[in-house]
């Protein structure tokens, strides 16, 4: 049996006294160990156990331990041990700080938590629970050694840590940010990592209105289908007013909104009158009509006038044997003749006194846009042998003819109906006359009048235009490569287009009306309509000294030169299915005239067989031969086939493509 000590800390093992399990726990626990020379004092609780020393031991007589014995020897040891720890604590508690290191490791004076070495070594007063006074514990304070004195609190200390905001926290809201680039460092609980405040501006992206901070809100950028996450994915904005162009109602930021600008990413730029690509600001003729907008009266429009008279009534013998007149009347404008009627082929109107008669004549023209006002007159004769009789048709007794003014500057598109009546002034062969005028932008339409003459009969033919289409060929290149290049002016010839069929064939039925029926005749028809529109130079109309025209250029303009000519009437004969050609070359009038580079036409006609010589054709129609029409002029003596020149010196031939 195993020999227990009476204390019960040491047992007897292979035959030596060794410290119990008890014992091992209470010097554990901080208990004072027992000597070993107390061994043989310790009374055997168990005698079974056998004697393996060399020293017999007598315990016969050693009185046995009671359990109620052993726990009142307890109690005075635990009782020793308190009044030893007192005395320790009261000891140290007396001693400064610093006093003994071994101390100092294990004393908190403060009762803050933190030893008074760790205090010391930290800078903090080990005395004081809040080193700084700031009323937050050494332990909770960041800065337990900084500032003195001041409270800690929302308005001085925002994110809590001790750590005085206005002077020793670099970081007011804790968030990982520096102060000097946190956009808000007034946030707090949390801390700044790229998953949660994206473009590291102390933000949190829940709260941040613009997460990639490239100056543009979220909600903004959502809008306008950028990445809102991206600094370097930013909405287009033309003006920099901070709208994106796919929401900006005025994408260049001049006022005006883009469904009402021409130019609406131009800031400079927003209407286009004339519609020539170029804006009103820049543009030095914006309603195009040839003027300068520095002496333009009217910016906007292209003046011109159509003007009717509608009826016509005499009241008084022109004639001493009869009672009809031979009348005819003229328009001028500013005193410049512009047209004169009957338009119809025939000199004058039969008037017969005290008769009304419809007159139903039109003229269209243009009006001079430097002129803020402009005259327009209405003058009537009696047609006879020897001279000409006035018709007064103006209640002024100082003028027989009729005026009214044109203010050029007023918007177009008005008309008015006007009585021009010579009753009254008891002077002259009194009339009255009906007529009507409406003021017209011409860039719209164009209505041009030609008049011409024609195997001793006149003609005349009013053609409406298209603005546009003007504009369109107008704005094309216009290339020209000399009188070598004939190919260069044939590229001009468009018997394709609309304008110039309708033309060709209202012609072509004009003349089968006044008997010209045969194919040489109604040639020969559309050549005199051509030969009479006015001759003018190219530096004239284009300041170019070598602009060819496409037809409807000479046609709004109502004149070209040789080329020019050349090109409108082949237009209008190939539209009718002739065979024509281009010819450039060098031509004189006299043996002593300088040659000049000149352009004319040559004309296929089937059957025909002049009294001219003409030239083959070339390509295809190599044996066809070709007849001169000098398109630029006609007059009395002129024919297909008649070459006016002194000489010619043909350059180059050209077929129409």
């Amino acid at each position: 049996m195993t020999q227990i000590s009476e204390d019960g800390f040491w047992i007897f093992v292979d035959g030596k006294w060794v410290p119990s399990q008890m014992q091992i726990e209470a010097l554990s626990k901080g208990a004072i160990p027992h000597n070993q020379s107390h061994e043989l004092e310790n009374k055997l609780v168990n005698n079974s156990t056998e004697d393996f020393s060399s020293e017999t031991l007598d315990f016969k007589h050693k009185q046995q331990v009671t359990p109620a014995r052993r726990s009142k020897k307890y109690l005075i040891l635990g009782t020793v041990f308190i009044a030893i720890s007192l005395v320790l604590v009261i000891v140290i508690s007396s001693l400064s700080p610093g006093t003994i290191s071994l101390l100092d490791e294990i004393r908190d004076s403060d009762g803050d938590g933190i030893t008074d070495y760790e205090e010391l070594r930290l800078g903090t007063n080990p005395e004081l629970r809040d080193s700084d006074n700031d009323g937050m514990d050494d332990p909770e304070d960041d800065c337990p050694s900084g500032e003195i004195n001041w409270e800690s609190n929302i308005i001085t200390d925002w994110d809590g840590d001790g750590c005085q905001d206005s002077g020793e926290d670099s970081d007011d809201d804790n968030d990982g940010i520096p102060d000097d680039t946190d956009r808000c460092d007034t946030s707090s609980n949390w801390i700044s990592t790229p998953s949660t405040d994206n473009d590291a501006d102390g933000c949190h992206d829940d709260g941040d209105a613009d997460d990639d901070n490239d100056g543009w809100s979220d909600a903004n950028e959502q809008q306008c289908g950028t990445n809102s996450l991206s600094k370097y994915d930013v909405p287009d904005d033309l003006d920099d007013d901070m709208v994106c162009d796919l929401i900006d109602l005025d994408d260049d930021g001049d006022n005006v909104d883009d469904i009402n600008d021409i130019f609406p990413r131009d800031g400079t730029e927003w209407a286009d009158f004339d519609e020539d690509g170029i804006g009103d600001n820049t543009d030095l003729d914006d309603d195009n009509d040839g003027v300068s907008d520095i002496l333009d009266k009217n910016d906007y429009a292209d003046v011109g006038l159509t003007l009717t008279l509608d009826t016509f009534e005499l009241f008084a013998n022109m004639d001493y044997f009869d009672s009809l007149t031979e009348m005819y009347a003229c328009v001028y404008v500013e005193s410049d003749v512009i047209g004169c009627g009957p338009g119809d082929g025939t000199q004058y109107w039969q008037i017969q006194t005290y008769t009304l008669y419809s007159l139903d004549t039109q003229f269209y023209f243009d009006i001079d846009d430097t002129i803020s006002s402009s005259l327009i007159q209405i003058c009537a004769w009696d047609s006879d042998y020897s001279d000409d009789d006035r018709i007064d048709i103006n209640p002024s007794s100082s003028n027989n003819c009729f005026g009214f003014y044109v203010d050029t500057s007023r918007n177009t598109g008005y008309s008015e109906t006007l009585t021009a009546t010579g009753v009254g002034d008891n002077t002259g062969y009194d009339a009255e006359m009906e007529l009507s005028y409406s003021v017209i932008d011409m860039r719209q339409q164009r209505f041009n009048n030609f008049e011409w003459e024609y195997e001793s009969q006149s003609f005349n033919i009013a053609i409406q235009l298209e603005y546009s289409t003007y504009v369109y060929y107008k704005n094309l290149e216009h290339y020209a490569g000399g009188i070598g290049d004939a190919d260069s002016y044939a590229g001009y010839v468009t018997p394709d287009q609309q304008y110039v069929i309708d033309l060709a064939t209202e012609l072509k039925q004009m003349a089968i009306t006044s008997g010209f029926a045969s194919e040489i005749e109604i040639a020969e028809f559309i050549y005199s309509f051509v030969g009479n529109i006015q001759y003018l130079l190219d530096t004239e109309s284009s300041n170019s000294s070598d602009y060819p025209m496409y037809p409807i250029e000479m046609l709004w303009l109502a004149a070209g030169d040789c080329e020019d000519a050349s090109i409108l009437y082949l237009s209008l004969i190939e539209s009718l299915d002739y065979e024509g050609m281009l010819a450039t070359g060098l031509v004189k009038n006299d043996a002593d005239d300088d040659w000049g580079g000149h352009a004319w036409a040559l004309i296929h006609i089937p059957n025909h067989a002049g009294p001219y010589d003409g030239w083959y054709g070339i390509g295809e129609n190599s044996d066809l031969p070709f007849y001169f029409v000098e398109a630029t002029g006609y007059y009395y003596n002129s024919e297909i086939g008649r070459n006016p020149w002194y000489d010619t010196d043909l350059y180059d031939l050209a077929d129409i493509p």
